[in-house]
């Protein structure tokens, strides 16, 4: 059992569910990025999501897309979110899970990525355009050098194909709240809830984190109360940085430490 799946597997032996938020590297510049990642383990986070910036990210909607590019206006490369990556890992035991798209993969080269990856204290890869028949050399070359290839669903994936997904994930599955792009929602669709049972029903024991259109407390609270492991939230931390230009640090402390609590106090998860 690897690292990431580890913390699940406590976290739902006392009935809780984890709190992961997301941030793309080097935004809204890489010294703040920085102290972004800090005051997300202080308030408790265990996995964050680190995304390397990329050109085309067709699976983020405007809010990331906006941070995206104005992380590469600022010159971020993989390897300096990786050298983050590794500096941040080094001073404390949270989990970083970094999301790339496959272009940058193929460009280092994917045995030299996963190397590089597992070097700089990666735990997990996401790769959202990387298709289910294509995952197994990637599985195989993240598996040798300690990384786990996490897998996406989508409320479109059929239950044959979900079933593979849970089956062949390593860490948890990503399961994507809608058909479309990342942002914020006023309520959670009923896409989420189906997907999430459908996983439950299919293979109980994998862990499972919800994303994409997630963007408050009780909307966590929600998923958790449903048997989600785990509540990924994005788009609503970027928003938070971009209005809060002065203090972002305390804002995303003060916006993850409120989800970290509201997942710590809504009681006892419905049984996988």
């Amino acid at each position: 059992m690897n690292g990431i799946e580890e913390r699940f597997k406590r976290a739902r032996r006392i009935g809780r569910s984890l709190f992961i938020p997301y941030i793309t590297g080097g935004y809204p510049d890489m010294e703040t990025c920085r102290r972004i990642l800090e005051v997300m383990a202080e308030a408790g986070a265990e996995i964050i999501e680190l995304g390397i910036p990329f050109s085309d990210p067709i699976a983020d909607g405007v809010t990331i897309q906006e941070a995206t590019f104005k992380a590469l206006q600022a010159g971020t490369t993989p390897k300096k979110v990786l050298e983050l990556a590794k500096e941040f890992s080094s001073k404390h035991d949270v989990s970083i899970v970094i999301l790339t798209y496959l272009n940058p993969v193929y460009r280092m080269g994917l045995r030299r990525f996963m190397e590089e990856a597992s070097r700089h204290g990666v735990g997990g890869v996401i790769i959202p355009d990387l298709p289910l028949e294509e995952a197994g050399p990637v599985k195989r070359i993240a598996m040798e050098h300690g990384v786990s290839l996490v897998l996406l669903a989508a409320p479109t994936t059929s239950d044959e194909r979900l079933a593979r997904i849970l089956d062949e994930t390593m860490g948890f599955a990503y399961l994507v709240s809608l058909t479309g792009t990342t942002g914020e929602r006023e309520s959670l669709p009923p896409t989420a809830i189906q997907l999430l049972r459908r996983s439950r029903g299919l293979n109980p024991e994998k862990p499972v984190a919800v994303g994409f259109g997630v963007s408050r407390p009780d909307q966590a609270v929600e998923l958790a109360r449903l048997g989600a492991d785990g509540i990924i939230v994005g788009s609503r931390i970027i928003s938070e940085i971009k209005r809060s230009t002065s203090d972002p640090e305390k804002a995303v402390e003060r916006l993850v430490k409120g989800f970290v609590e509201a997942l710590s106090n809504s009681g006892q998860r419905s049984p996988p």
